[in-house]
């Protein structure tokens, strides 16, 4: 049965990654390990027969995608609908500031019933999935067979997988996405679905620090 399968990854580490901002359309660098770990990415990804790379536009994504196209000897293929959630007025902020300037918004997105609030001046979690879905939809007619990669953001992919594992909004943010992890989802064109890989491992350093990874199993009360 014909089926696209989908690489998508999340772009590599990025500046003040530490302080755990609220990026959304901000567009921030990538740090020098943030480059590295997509230059892994792209090692790990260039044997497979990729017949398109996508991107968001956004600089921390085009980096990935731009060294995974050039490697490919292809033309990059920009979409802005690929972008992370516009978070608005939250917009470079991390959690504790966002607490005390919305105290309301803190305290529906720790809800665990949550899922449907709004980013004052952004995107509500519904319209973000909304606009992935058609963003998904798009790519899937032109590519109804083969292999197509995509160098996103961690809400992106959240919302590719949630589609594939029929999650609802609220549990779409329930699913981590490492700096530079990689998925892949086959989409058949009867509807169906096969996930094949989540929060995949590019290493040495695909992840936060260097390493294998074994830091994602050590509690962090930070993250």
């Amino acid at each position: 049965m014909p089926f696209l399968r989908l690489y998508f990854l999340r772009h590599g580490q990025t500046v003040e990654y530490e302080k755990f901002l609220f990026n959304g359309w901000r567009d921030v660098d990538l740090t020098d390990q943030g480059r590295e770990q997509i230059d892994q990415a792209v090692l790990a990804l260039k044997g497979q027969p990729l017949d398109a790379v996508y991107s968001s536009d956004l600089k921390r994504a085009l980096y990935g995608g731009q060294a995974l196209a050039k490697q490919l000897g292809q033309e990059l293929r920009v979409e802005k609908n690929f972008r992370e959630v516009n978070f608005g007025l939250c917009e470079g902020l991390n959690f504790p500031a966002i607490k005390e300037k919305f105290p309301n918004l803190a305290s529906d997105i720790l809800r665990p019933d949550g899922g449907e609030f709004s980013f004052p001046g952004g995107e509500s979690a519904p319209a973000f999935r909304s606009r992935i879905q058609s963003a998904l939809q798009a790519l899937r007619e032109k590519h109804p067979g083969g292999a197509v990669a995509l160098v996103c953001h961690a809400g992106v992919c959240r919302a590719i997988l949630a589609e594939a594992l029929g999650l609802t909004n609220t549990q779409m943010w329930t699913i981590h996405q490492d700096f530079a992890c990689l998925n892949v989802v086959d989409f058949y064109q009867s509807g169906g679905h096969r996930i094949r890989l989540i929060n995949g491992y590019l290493g040495p350093n695909g992840y936060n620090q260097p390493g294998p990874g074994y830091d994602r199993l050590t509690y962090n009360p930070e993250e």
